[in-house]
C-alpha cells in the first residue's frame, strides 16, 4: 500500500510537544531535515490557518491519537504521515468520532485501513479504495467517502465513464489489488460483455492510465471486448500504442470499420518504423559533399533540391517517399554517396511536398539515381530542374528518364508486341491441329452397327432384322 522509509522519532523531545509547535508556529524546514517533525511540518504548512482551519485540527488530532494508543510504526514512516494528512483534508466528513477508533491490527497498513473505515465508510466500500488514501487524487477520496455514506457507483461526482447498473455492480466486485482506473476499465469491459480474462487483460492495459477523450476511447474498449480472437497481452499493449499515435495524429481517427487482424499488422509496421526513427535519431550526421544545393522560384511555389546530412532526416526523406533511402547511411558517412531532396514550398500552405529523391554518386559527380515516391518515375517539372542543378554543379546524369509520351510509346510498343504473341501462337495452334488431322487414317475399322456406307437410311439394320427372323422360323421347325 505504502512506502515503509522509518524515520526515528526523537526521545529527547515529546512527541505531543512536536506535534503542538507544528501545529502553532509557522512553519520553517531549516534544522529539522530527515527528522520526524520536518514530516510533520510540511503537511501542516499546506494547510491554511485562516481557510479550512478544521484540516489543521483534524491532522493534529489524528497524530496525537496514534500516538497516545501507540500506533508508532505509521508514525516513524513519511508516507503513513501523508495518508493521516490525506485524510485530516477531509475532516469534516467523517461518519465517527476519531477518538474513538480502536487500534485493531498490529500491523501499520491494517491500522490505516482500520481507521479510514472508521472515518468514512458508514456502509460497505470495496476495500481496493483504501488506497486511495496514500496517493494524491483527492477526487478518488471523495468517491470512497460518498460511497461510505451510501451513494451509488453511478452518482460518484465527476467520475469519467457513464456506468450501467451492471457496471457498477462489477466495480464493488473489484478485487483489492486494483488501481481505481483498472477497477473502472474492468468494470467498464464486463459491462460490456467481455469475459473474465479479457476483462483483465483490459484493466491491466494502458487503457486504465487515464479517461481523457474517453468519447473515443469507450469505443476502443467496446472494440477489443468484440474480438472474436485470442488477444495476448503485449499485442493488446502494442495495438492501445499504435491507436494513440493515431489519435494524436489525427482527431477524426476512429473504430468504425476496422478489424482486429488489420490493426495488428498496422500496428507491426508502424512499432518498426518507430524503432527505425529511434535508431536514426540516435545515430550520425556527416560532413556535406561539395555540392550546393539549389533553389528555384516563381509566384507560386519555390522548388528547393536540399542536400540530407543526418541519419534522420533519410529515415524521414524514406517515410514521406515510401523508399528504402534510410539505407544508404553508411555510403553518406563514407562519403562515397550524397542524397538530396526535391522539395516544393506552395506559397500559402504549411511544410512541403517532396517531389524526388537524389542520389548523387561522388567518385564520378554522377547522379545515378532520381526516384518519385514508390520508387516510381519523376515528374517533368523534377526533371528539368535537376538537369538545371546538374549543369551548374556540373554533374553527369546517368539515371532513367521518359517523358509522358515515350512512356505511351513503350506501352503502345508492349500492347504492339503482345498482340503479335498472341496472334503466333493462334498459327501455331491451328498449324499442330493441321498436322494431326492430316496424320490420321484415310479409313475406319468396320462396325457392324454403324453405318460405314455413308448413306444413314437403316438398310443394314433391315437385313440383320430379316437374317434373324429366318433363323427363328428354322428352329420352330427343327423342334417340330
Amino acid at each position: 500500500m505504502m512506502e515503509t522509509t522509518a524515520i526515528a522519532i526523537t526521545k529527547t523531545t515529546g512527541f505531543e510537544a512536536l506535534v503542538e509547535r507544528a501545529y502553532r508556529e509557522q512553519n520553517t524546514f531549516a534544522g529539522f531535515e530527515g527528522t520526524l517533525e520536518s514530516a510533520v511540518r510540511v503537511h501542516f504548512s499546506r494547510m491554511s490557518t485562516q481557510n479550512h482551519v478544521w484540516k489543521r485540527d483534524a491532522f493534529r488530532q489524528l497524530l496525537l491519537m496514534m500516538y497516545a494508543k501507540k500506533c508508532y510504526a505509521v508514525l516513524r514512516n513519511p508516507s503513513y504521515i501523508e495518508v493521516l494528512a490525506n485524510i485530516s483534508a477531509f475532516g469534516n466528513k467523517t461518519v465517527r468520532d476519531i477518538d474513538d477508533w480502536t487500534k485493531d491490527s498490529l500491523v501499520a497498513e491494517g491500522q490505516l485501513k482500520s481507521l479510514i473505515r472508521h472515518c468514512f465508510a458508514k456502509y460497505e466500500v470495496p476495500a481496493f479504495m483504501e488506497n486511495v488514501f496514500s496517493g494524491d487524487r483527492k477526487v478518488y477520496m471523495l468517491w470512497y467517502i460518498q460511497l461510505g455514506r451510501g451513494d451509488s457507483v453511478q452518482k460518484l461526482g465527476a467520475f469519467p465513464v457513464k456506468f450501467t447498473a451492471k457496471m457498477s455492480h462489477e466495480f464493488r466486485q473489484t478485487p483489492d489489488d486494483y488501481t481505481v482506473g483498472q477497477a473502472i476499465r474492468r468494470a467498464q469491459a464486463i459491462g460490456f460483455g467481455a469475459a473474465a480474462e479479457r476483462a483483465e487483460a483490459i484493466a491491466w492495459s494502458s487503457l486504465s492510465a487515464g479517461f481523457e477523450h474517453e468519447d473515443f476511447y469507450g469505443t476502443v474498449v467496446r472494440f477489443i471486448v468484440n474480438v472474436e480472437q485470442e488477444v495476448a497481452f503485449d499485442v493488446l499493449q502494442n495495438v492501445l500504442e499504435y491507436i494513440a499515435a493515431m489519435r494524436a495524429e489525427n482527431i477524426s481517427f476512429s473504430m468504425k470499420g476496422r478489424t482486429w487482424e488489420a490493426l495488428v499488422r498496422q500496428s507491426a509496421e508502424w512499432h518498426i518504423a518507430m524503432a527505425k526513427k529511434r535508431e536514426a535519431e540516435g545515430r550520425c550526421q556527416w560532413t556535406p559533399a561539395p555540392v550546393n544545393n539549389y533553389v528555384v522560384a516563381d509566384e507560386d511555389c519555390t522548388i528547393k533540391i536540399v542536400q540530407l546530412t543526418t541519419s534522420e532526416a533519410l529515415y524521414e526523406e524514406g517515410e514521406a517517399m515510401s523508399h528504402c533511402v534510410a539505407d544508404y547511411e553508411e555510403a553518406c558517412e563514407e562519403g562515397r554517396t550524397a542524397i538530396f531532396s526535391v522539395r516544393k514550398f506552395t506559397q500559402g500552405q504549411e511544410g512541403f511536398d517532396t517531389l524526388a529523391t537524389v542520389e548523387v554518386f561522388l567518385e564520378n559527380m554522377e547522379i545515378v539515381q532520381a526516384q518519385a515516391k514508390y520508387n516510381e518515375m519523376i515528374c517533368e517539372t523534377s526533371h528539368a530542374i535537376i538537369g538545371e542543378w546538374a549543369f551548374r554543379e556540373k554533374l553527369a546524369i546517368g539515371y532513367e528518364y521518359w517523358t509522358q509520351q515515350d512512356l505511351a510509346d513503350i506501352r503502345q510498343a508492349n500492347e504492339a508486341a503482345e498482340a503479335a504473341r498472341r496472334a503466333q501462337q493462334q498459327a501455331n495452334n491451328h498449324a499442330r491441329i493441321e498436322q494431326r488431322q492430316a496424320a490420321e487414317p484415310y479409313y475406319r475399322p468396320y462396325n457392324a452397327y454403324a453405318d460405314n456406307s455413308g448413306g444413314g437410311d437403316g438398310t443394314e439394320i433391315v437385313k440383320i432384322f430379316l437374317i434373324i427372323f429366318k433363323i427363328l422360323i428354322i428352329v420352330a421347325k427343327c423342334s417340330n
